[in-house]
């Protein structure tokens, strides 16, 4: 009988099963596509000047613009119209949304992010470098039916800038907006502050209500809780 070469088996002869090559797999999960972060300025969510305006904010406005517009006629001791009080009590309405709309666009514009420079910025301000943001505060307030608007502000020594998480409509930020400040956050220098009495930091989260670490606002971002979740941060 004539032997095949070793590691090559005769015609007729079965191989050893454990040497065949192992099938492959169908049912392991592919590894996801890496996905390219954009290039140059980028613009972090959007901005809207009616967001601060929306449902029982609005209505709590208008019924405090016509108390106003009652007690007017009270004390000039002038007949009650209803028209002539609707119509004043909505012009009063615009001007006071006009009014808050434009002192919170001036204190917090539209953020933009260049992770190709590592810089970020307000609206129109000067640039600042990545590193140089230290410290991340989570802000909330609750609106509607259980509903809760969640703003994470980012601070450096000359520079603040916020973003709005969950907005009045429980919107979130779109996927791009996401991906780019998580990776942002990713290359700052944020961390929870301490105080002389706590240098360790053990009580930072009491003794500084609403800040976060790195990893906390990352995740925030990437997964802002939901009305009734619980937060990272204590107040």
């Amino acid at each position: 009988m004539r032997l095949a070469p070793p590691g090559r088996a005769s015609v007729g002869e079965v191989s050893d099963p454990d040497d065949a090559p192992a099938p492959p797999d169908d049912s392991a999960p592919a590894e996801p596509a890496p996905t390219e972060l954009p290039h140059g300025w980028v613009r972090v969510g959007e901005r809207r000047w009616w967001s601060t305006w929306v449902g029982a904010t609005t209505a709590f406005a208008f019924l405090a613009a016509f108390q106003g517009v009652n007690f007017f006629f009270r004390i000039a001791e002038t007949a009650f119209r209803w028209d002539l009080a609707l119509l004043t009590a909505l012009g009063v309405t615009v001007g006071i949304v006009a009014v808050i709309t434009l002192i919170r666009n001036a204190l917090a514009p539209q953020p933009w992010v260049d992770l190709d420079s590592g810089q970020l910025r307000a609206g129109t301000r000067r640039p600042i470098p990545l590193t140089q943001v230290d410290r991340a505060v989570l802000t909330t307030a609750p609106v509607g039916n259980g509903g809760r608007v969640l703003v994470l502000r980012l601070t450096a020594k000359e520079a603040r800038v916020e973003f709005i998480l969950r907005d009045r409509k429980d919107a979130t930020l779109d996927p791009t907006s996401t991906a780019v400040l998580a990776e942002a956050l990713r290359r700052t220098s944020v961390a929870m502050p301490t105080s002389i009495h706590d240098p360790t930091g053990r009580f930072a989260r009491y003794n500084f209500p609403g800040h976060v670490d790195r990893d906390d606002a990352v995740a925030l971002v990437e997964h802002p809780p939901a009305a009734g979740d619980p937060l990272p941060a204590a107040w």
